[in-house]
């Protein structure tokens, strides 16, 4: 069973041995703990992280019409930027979509609203699809049923 596959096994325990060595001079070569570097004084460090897209919207609808649901494409976006400014940043919001005098299912482009010294590289604008359906009459008063007891 020892010498079954024998040069893989001299070939792993010489790459375990190599890794070890690296591993060891590396972490004390460092001179941060745990091999943590930090940067040098004025240089900021870039960070990257995926947020929510945020729509907003102004206006009103005309009377009897409701809003069902209102979808945002990609409703993620990466964000870049130095660490300490894309660590505050929690979503992303898009310019205003004027609601007023819709009367039907509707898309549009909509440009998001970047924080500043934050990047979107990936993309300006967002899809918005907003989906509109008419609200049901409410009953009268004295409608069905009314006065049975």
């Amino acid at each position: 069973m020892l010498y079954r596959n024998l040069p893989l096994k001299i070939a792993a325990l010489a790459l375990a041995i190599f890794l070890w060595f690296w591993v060891t001079i590396n972490v004390r070569g460092s001179r941060q703990p745990g091999n943590l570097r930090m940067a040098a004084p004025g240089i900021t460090t870039v960070a990257a992280r995926s947020v929510p897209v945020v729509l907003a919207a102004r206006g009103a609808l005309p009377p009897r019409l409701k809003v069902v649901s209102a979808v945002v494409e990609p409703p993620i976006v990466t964000i870049t930027g130095p660490a300490l400014r894309v660590g505050k940043v929690s979503e992303i919001g898009t310019s205003d979509l004027d609601m007023t005098g819709r009367r039907e299912t509707f898309s549009a482009y909509v440009s998001l609203v970047v924080p500043e010294g934050v990047r979107v590289p990936n993309t300006t604008m967002v899809k918005v699809t907003v989906n509109l359906e008419q609200e049901a009459p409410a009953a009268p008063p004295g409608g069905p049923g009314a006065g049975e007891s």
